[in-house]
């Protein structure tokens, strides 16, 4: 297979188009998720809901038994299948008191606890209101225990690149040692393109993309992940009165957003540090009116898309021009850890992807206010991989591979879907990989074996992270049906390694699922 890095724009497309193309391409696929290990959806959807409960003060409420929950969808009430307390979810004690969590390949350590994720965004806001958020943030971890309460990752997505200042930890001192080393890089997108126009279209793309690359990446983690976006809203794209075109690419990327969202369990909040401004932001949640089973359930996205309306679509909060901004972080990760996770199948088997299903949860007790998703998309038959799909043309189902794995090889985000490690071996110019096999998809074959399929792609890089060489390959790995199948599978995937290469990074992607795992060596 012949793998290129795809041009960032088509030339014969609209600036407009092919800046939201750029977002919609590489968009993840929904996927099959566990729940703690007892619902695995096979061909019966299964809709899983983490929610937060809270009192009318805004304080968390924990004591609550399943049958104070009722989950309609459409306004139909759901039989719930499991139900998780948040004391399910709380991380596991340290032996001797430190961090549990050094980096991402530690998180298998934490089961289904969540993770935080913060996230500063400079390629939205005014460099006056990023200096505020710095700041901000700076305050609150000052705020924390030397040893986070939970892991921690720092991204910053800026004009150029979606960069992780940190890979999780729960080291206080780390991450503020980064946050104060970084340099933020001046708006100039923001400064030329303002809020309308083809260049504000191509910055929501790119953010909705960034959000879908965190998502993707950390699709191997089982438990709740929690964005905080520290910026100035990305300008939104007016539906209304749109040509078919946009209307079209923005429907199809807001419904991929979304249901990626739902399969890998990110939950937005939304922090805006404008400075100045005393205004804040009122928002319904289920239970904030008396008769919320009644309300009309519309699609939040179907006349315009505001990437803050992901916080809300996705079970957060959206904080604007508050003046305690490091409490407001403080309240969002408080709230993202402390919740139920309850699943169900709905009892609407209809697959019309085009339909919005409008999720509300009603508590016993009318005093409490229960925050969730307020919805998804049905996936349709083909979305556990779009490259599978037969819908799609070839050529599309090329460009569609080429740039997710583009996306996984230049991202600083370590991929975890699969489990992978690389190794050097005897002949320099082919390497190891093993992949963890409970990870891969296997399809039995006549013979009784069983048959996994993945895609391989190897980077190499210098020591500016220029890429010197990239090759990509079709493998397939067979277990014997007389064998025990072995803890990892092993892959040898060929390697090109020019004069000057420092680091070499490797991407597999399973054919199946789509789910992707990277690994990075020292040549």
């Amino acid at each position: 297979m012949s793998f290129r890095f795809p041009r960032t724009f088509a030339p014969a497309l609209s600036q407009l188009t092919a800046a939201l193309l750029l977002a919609l391409l590489p968009a993840t696929t929904l996927r099959a998720q566990d729940v703690s290990g007892t619902v695995v959806r096979v061909n019966t959807r299964i809709v899983v809901l983490d929610i937060v409960v809270t009192d009318k003060k805004g304080n968390v409420v924990t004591n609550l038994k399943q049958s104070d929950f009722t989950v309609l969808e459409d306004k139909q009430p759901q039989t719930i299948r499991t139900f998780e307390t948040p004391s399910m979810h709380i991380m596991p004690p340290s032996p001797d008191g430190t961090a549990i969590v050094n980096s991402s390949a530690d998180l298998h350590k934490i089961g289904d606890a969540p993770v935080t994720i913060l996230v500063l965004d400079e390629l939205n806001t005014v460099f006056s209101d990023m200096s505020y958020a710095r700041r901000s943030l700076e305050k609150y971890l000052l705020a924390q225990p030397e040893v986070l309460k939970q892991p921690t990752a720092l991204l910053v997505a800026s004009n150029t690149k979606f960069q992780l200042l940190h890979d999780y930890t729960q080291n206080r001192a780390d991450i503020l040692k980064v946050l104060k080393a970084h340099f933020p890089e001046y708006p100039w997108k923001l400064a030329q393109s303002g809020k309308s126009g083809p260049g504000a279209a191509e910055r929501i793309a790119q953010s909705l993309s960034s959000v879908l690359q965190i998502a993707e990446a950390s699709s191997g983690t089982p438990g709740r992940k929690n964005v905080i976006w520290v910026g100035v809203n990305a300008p939104g794209v007016n539906l209304v009165g749109a040509d078919p075109v946009t209307i079209k690419v923005m429907t199809d990327l807001t419904k991929r957003v979304t249901q990626t969202l739902l399969a890998d369990r990110v939950t937005m909040y939304y922090v805006d540090p404008t400075i100045n401004d005393s205004s804040t932001v009122g928002l319904m949640v289920p239970g904030d009116d008396d008769d919320s089973d009644t309300m009309v359930d519309l699609d939040p996205f179907s006349s315009d898309v505001n990437f803050d309306d992901f916080a809300p679509a996705t079970g957060g909060q959206i904080f604007m021009s508050r003046n305690d901004i490091d409490k407001e972080i403080a309240t969002s990760i408080d709230n993202g850890t402390t919740y139920y996770t309850i699943s169900y199948s709905p009892s609407n088997k209809s697959e019309d992807a085009a339909k919005y299903r409008g999720i509300k949860i009603k508590l016993s007790n009318p005093d409490l206010i229960a925050t969730t998703r307020e919805g998804y998309y049905p996936e349709g038959a083909n979305a556990n991989n779009t490259v599978n799909d037969p819908t799609i043309t070839a050529d599309q189902r090329k460009k569609d591979l080429q740039l997710e794995l583009s996306q996984a090889a230049l991202s600083t985000l370590p991929y975890n879907g699969l489990t992978i490690t690389a190794q050097k071996s005897a002949d320099p110019h082919i390497w190891t990989v093993s992949v963890v096999t409970k990870g891969l998809s296997w399809a039995p074959q006549a013979s009784g074996a069983l048959h996994a399929e993945v895609t391989a792609l190897s980077v190499a890089f210098d020591a500016k992270s220029k890429i010197l060489s990239h090759a990509a390959h079709e493998l397939e790995a067979t277990q014997k049906p007389d064998e025990a199948a072995p803890d990892t599978v092993i892959f040898q995937v060929p390697v090109e390694i020019p004069g000057g290469t420092k680091r070499l990074h490797f991407v597999i992607r399973d054919a199946v699922t789509g789910k992707i795992g990277t690994a990075d060596a020292t040549p």
